[in-house]
């Protein structure tokens, strides 16, 4: 079953869904959908932009989620790869996880889970692969130079300090570090790059930067800083942006043009 990723094939830039219900949590502003709450729709408009990923955020609980699981079914014929995470990256059961992967998912997102129970994140590493297991966390700032875990979406802040807990993901068997900062999520105004350097230096796989992306330039800012990849959602889903326009602009700007 494991399938390792060649990240070399894939853009740097991962647009993110939130969905509920198997509908996006707001409409997309993207011209031309005929359904700008249709998931599948905007799905198509990122591939045909020249998105090679997506990120699926599944809001809805495992047992509600049934309209969402079919998107995701429906989605592996719209020629992108998905990560997913289900409520907050709270996993009830590895045969959960099995049954995303069988759904056609690349990679799963594990948050509340590893931090709850890491056994999940280690035997589903073992059994599908590194590359498919996705050590997902919201951190917010303890201090200049500490970061706080923080599980059940944002409501609950642990002692647990995230860069020792990246490490800790890593060596369970997390294939990605996803480090999402509330404290810059929904601002607009640039990834916590203390933050990516930080996991960066700490962790010897990638890092995908997340949180408070609002203009092209702040993409290169979290590639510039070691992030691998880059989550962004508001300036594509509202349609000021598209794949392409992102993915130019950085291959402009690391050509010097």
């Amino acid at each position: 079953m494991p399938q390792p990723t060649d990240h070399a094939q894939h853009s740097p830039i991962i647009p993110t869904i939130d969905i509920s219900g198997g509908r996006t949590i707001e409409p997309a502003g993207i011209p031309g959908l005929a359904d700008p709450s249709d998931p599948l729709g905007v799905i198509e408009c990122y591939r045909g932009q020249g998105a090679t990923r997506v990120f699926l955020d599944v809001q809805d609980s495992w047992t509600d989620s049934a309209a969402s699981l079919e998107v995701i079914r429906q989605a592996r014929t719209a020629g992108v790869s998905l990560w997913v995470t289900v409520a907050n990256g709270l996993a009830p059961s590895i045969e959960e996880l099995e049954r995303l992967i069988e759904l056609g998912v690349e990679a799963v997102g594990l948050s509340t889970t590893s931090v709850e129970r890491p056994s999940v994140l280690h035997t589903a590493a073992q059994r599908f692969g590194a590359d498919r297991v996705l050590g997902v966390m919201n951190v917010q700032r303890a201090d200049d130079a500490r970061w706080n875990v923080v599980i059940q979406g944002d409501e609950t802040e642990t002692p647990l300090d995230a860069v020792t807990w990246a490490q800790m993901l890593t060596d369970l068997g997390a294939g990605h570090i996803l480090p999402n900062s509330l404290d810059q999520e929904g601002t607009g105004a640039g990834y916590d790059l203390d933050l990516v350097r930080a996991m960066v230096k700490a962790v010897h796989v990638p890092v995908i930067a997340s949180g408070g992306c609002g203009t092209l330039e702040h993409l290169r800012e979290g590639l510039a800083n070691g992030a691998t990849y880059v989550l962004t959602q508001k300036m594509l889903h509202d349609g000021s942006h598209t794949v392409d326009d992102a993915d130019s602009y950085i291959r402009a700007e690391a050509s010097g043009a």
